[in-house]
């Protein structure tokens, strides 16, 4: 049974089903694993984008009541959210860390510590707490703490793993079944052929076996038929090689000696004479052919080599001393290999040998002369390996930088360039430039560029003579924006220069980055309106441009009547769809000239440069028609919006952006005591 198994693992068949079942194991494993950790990764997204409205909803749903202290409104809010879906816990508190209102947890008890994302989540953990600070505007009024079920994420996450293992397993058994089916199929000839190749082993000497087909098999086994006649003649060529080669050694200029596997001489030419001065009958005849041929001093080395070659070595060019017959040294290579017979018996040890005096004595006159030499190269290495070292590190420096360097020679040649700039040029790393004209590099990337002329104007412009250029900024087609500076590379004598490095620096995160920070200190998140920063910086700017030019300047500020309503009858969704297409109609009616801005909740304000009174009562006049003609429709219930307006000039009511704030302010609030769905201007008892 033992032997049977055994027979079987070492088959073709087996291993090829034993190799296609591993990779099958490892890919299913692989791809189990990637499966669970896409959805993983798709749940965290999905909860962390889950987790940023929430904590929107929550700013917008309660921080107005808890700046108002409204007690009893807030207790319902946070008891309608505590209660939704997937929500453990809501804990309220005001900005001095006081509790306001709790639902779902005991306000005795202290709240654990929140986390900012679900990948900071334990895979154990029944619950994410997180935590919002409430704000209106850049005034922070409290905060709100909340707790979410994750219980849904490690069910979806062991489902998933559970059916892809079921699946894994029904895809293994199949394959094995097939591969099994298969190889069986493929390898029945491969058995015939097996059968041939057991005959020639035994010893017959003409094997032919039958070709059953025309594939790769059918050409296996006609070669193996050819093989077969072809080893017939050989071994008929070979015993007649055998007879010319032991008529022709004895005639080798050369020592050829061999000796039976106890390491006694049998057979040795004549040369042996003519180096030696010993015959071959009288070196036959020697009882210890050792003591009789090698020198003194080197006989115990030779005995040890020839105690290993005995037991089967082989060794090429081993430098001994031989003591002729008159007394002389003789230097001699030795070289030896083992001699089997046909059927593969140890038949002794073949040893070849070559007189090398006159090379060991032109070795020695020039000894003294290869010893300077190598003291000489030893020095020369050292400073080169240095020399090596010194540019490797500086190689390995450079193509860990982000920033592209590429250096070219006085004749505009590339002579080094780092993965960085292959990288931004989209330049193959494998591809060798070096030799390469910086002009043909610029033609090749021609077309990455935008601006590909003005490009070539700026580098025709440094390479005129601009020793370090300053930092040119390239726009490339697929968006991103390159930076380039330049520099002569100084030689050794003063003024001189060997070439010219430029650097590349890929500034598209930069810039895009900075595009975001102007975006999210400028503008009102819900309205994309200029924010209340951006309105105090373009008043002053515009004030102080009026000044200079003698100019007048209008500021109009606008107030929402009934909006709270809105917010408390219909909640905070409602109040931003009201915000949002008012900050669109009203847009719409301002001019190219004048800036809208939302400084607050519900309050808005224009800036006119250049405006009167006239143009001013114009513009409140399409604002609050716009406003009052504005219709929304919440809960099934038709609503309306009007607003308050008022407006300040300068110089004629205020000298300063402070003074004209207020003095539009004021306006503002006369038109709203006055009954609002009105504006006013400064100053003026008429209301319209």
């Amino acid at each position: 049974m033992f032997e049977a198994l055994k027979g079987m693992t070492v088959s073709l068949r087996f291993r090829l089903v034993a190799a296609a079942c591993f990779v099958l194991v490892l890919v299913l494993w692989v791809l189990v694993a990637n499966s669970v950790r896409l959805i993983d990764d798709a749940l965290v997204a999905r909860e962390n984008r889950h987790l940023a409205e929430l904590q929107v909803l929550y700013n917008a749903s309660l921080s107005v009541p808890l700046a108002e202290r409204d007690v009893a409104k807030l207790t319902r809010l946070v008891g309608q959210l505590g209660r939704q879906k997937g929500i453990s816990y809501i804990v309220l508190k005001d900005a001095a860390q006081r509790i306001v209102a709790a639902e779902g947890w005991d306000p005795a008890l202290p709240l654990p510590p929140p986390l900012d994302d679900f990948s900071r989540l334990s895979r154990e953990a029944e619950r994410f707490d997180g935590m919002v600070a409430l704000r209106i505007d850049d005034r922070e009024i409290g905060s709100a703490y909340f707790g979410i079920d994750t219980q849904f994420l490690r069910q979806a996450s062991y489902q998933l793993l559970w059916q892809s293992v079921a699946i894994g397993w029904m895809a293994f058994l199949l394959t094995v079944v097939l591969l099994s089916i298969i190889g069986y199929w493929l390898t029945r000839n491969l058995r015939v052929l097996q059968r041939g190749v057991g005959a020639l082993e035994s010893g017959e000497t003409t094997v032919r076996l039958p070709v059953g087909s025309n594939d790769e098999i059918g050409t296996l086994t006609r070669a193996f038929n050819r093989m077969s006649q072809a080893l017939d003649e050989r071994v008929e060529a070979l015993k007649k090689s055998e007879a010319r080669f032991h008529a022709i050694a004895d005639y080798t200029y050369g020592v050829e000696a061999w000796f039976n596997p106890q390491g006694r001489l049998i057979w040795i030419n004549r040369s042996v004479e003519r180096i030696t001065g010993y015959t071959p009958i009288e070196c036959l005849l020697s009882s210890n052919l050792v003591d009789m041929l090698v020198f003194d001093k080197d006989r115990k080395l030779a005995l040890e080599v020839a105690l290993k070659a005995l037991r089967g070595s082989t060794g090429d060019n081993f430098e001994v001393r031989l003591k002729r017959k008159d007394g002389s040294i003789m230097w001699t290579v030795i070289n030896w290999q083992p001699i089997n017979g046909p059927d593969g018996e140890y038949l002794g040890l073949r040893v070849s040998g070559d007189e090398i005096q006159s090379r060991k004595e032109a070795e020695l006159k020039l000894l003294d002369t290869v010893v300077e030499l190598r003291r000489a190269q030893a020095l020369k290495e050292y400073y080169l390996t240095n020399s090596n070292e010194e540019r490797s590190r500086l190689e390995a420096l450079l193509n860990v930088m982000k920033i592209g360097v590429l250096f070219v020679d006085g004749s505009h040649r590339v002579i080094y360039i780092n993965n960085a700039c292959r990288d931004i040029w989209m330049l193959p790393r494998e591809e060798n430039l070096t030799g390469l004209r910086d002009s043909s590099m610029i033609d090749r990337t021609a077309h990455m560029r935008k601006e590909d002329a003005a490009y070539r104007r700026h580098i025709e412009e440094v390479q005129a003579g601009e020793e370090v250029s300053g930092v040119y900024e390239i726009a490339l087609q697929d968006g991103r924006i390159v930076t380039d500076i330049s520099a002569l590379v100084p030689g050794e004598r003063p003024g001189q220069f060997i070439g010219r490095v430029w650097i590349y620096e890929d500034v598209t995160r930069q810039k895009q980055l900075e595009a975001q920070l102007i975006q999210l200190a400028e503008r009102d998140p819900l309205t994309n309106l200029y924010n209340r920063r951006r309105f105090h910086e373009e008043i002053d700017r515009i004030i102080a441009d009026a000044s200079r030019r003698k100019a007048h300047a209008g500021l109009l500020a606008i107030d929402l009547d009934g909006f709270k309503p809105i917010n408390d009858e219909y909640g905070h969704q409602a109040g931003d769809e009201v915000l949002i297409k008012l900050a669109e109609e009203v847009g719409a009616t301002v001019r190219r000239n004048e800036i809208f801005f939302r400084v607050g909740g519900d309050e808005f304000a224009i800036l006119a440069p250049d405006a009167d009174e006239e143009e001013m009562v114009g513009l409140a006049r399409r604002v609050s028609g716009k406003i009052s003609d504005m219709r929304f429709l919440f809960s099934g219930r038709e609503v309306r919006i009007t607003a308050s307006l008022g407006i300040a000039l300068y110089p004629r009511h205020a000298a300063s952006s402070e003074d004209i704030i207020a003095r539009a302010d004021s306006a503002m609030y006369q038109a709203k005591l006055s009954g609002k769905n009105r504006w006013a201007v400064f100053g003026s008892a008429k209301l319209h």
